[in-house]
């Protein structure tokens, strides 16, 4: 069995400014788990633990929805929290840019999967990338005013050329992702 995830990496450089918001979140005392900014990505499909001969399959998918999709731009727009700022279970950087691109291309990535067993997400789809998570349910006040802050705060553009299938090991230090995978979108022709 393999624990595997669909996701969008993002370029060093905002993983860079997402370790200096990480950075900063950090100095308020909390109870949050906070996320390795190397390991910052965007999920579009997690699908848990699954057979070793199903990695193929929905290689095989991916082969044909990805360069189905034109490149198109992202950028990291304001934090967050869910459920809401004054108890954050989790913490996120939301996404500006080409949204309702990336919303189609989730949404044909979710029909294809169906034909394979894979099931469609029940929640609507809420593109974020997770900075932390939060096991307290408590008012944290100091934390609300910061994230309050930066609502609204966008960074450059950066364009979304590929979708990339992962393999996740859990460590006791964290994470390691192994790329499965490397779905490139199509290519747009400038002239």
């Amino acid at each position: 069995m393999i624990r595997s995830f669909l996701a969008i990496e993002l370029p060093e450089n905002l993983k860079g400014s997402i370790a200096s918001v990480i950075n900063e979140l950090r100095k308020i005392p909390s109870n949050i788990k906070w996320v390795s900014s190397e390991n910052t990505h965007l999920t579009l499909k997690f699908f848990g633990s699954i057979p070793d001969e199903r990695v193929e399959k929905i290689s095989q998918t991916l082969l044909k929805v990805a360069p189905a999709y034109p490149r198109f731009k992202l950028s990291l727009k304001g934090l967050g929290a869910f459920p809401n700022l004054f108890r954050p279970r989790v913490i996120w950087a939301g996404l500006g840019g080409e949204i309702e691109i990336l919303q189609g291309f989730y949404h044909d990535l979710e029909l294809a999967l169906i034909p394979l067993g894979i099931p469609k997400e029940e929640r609507p789809f809420h593109p974020h990338l997770t900075l932390g998570r939060n096991k307290l349910n408590q008012i944290n006040e100091p934390l609300y005013t910061l994230l309050s802050g930066w609502s609204k705060e966008e960074t450059a553009s950066f364009e979304v050329q590929e979708l990339i299938f992962f393999r996740s090991d859990l460590k006791p230090a964290g994470p390691v992702y192994t790329r499965l995978g490397v779905f490139p979108l199509e290519q747009n022709n400038v002239l």
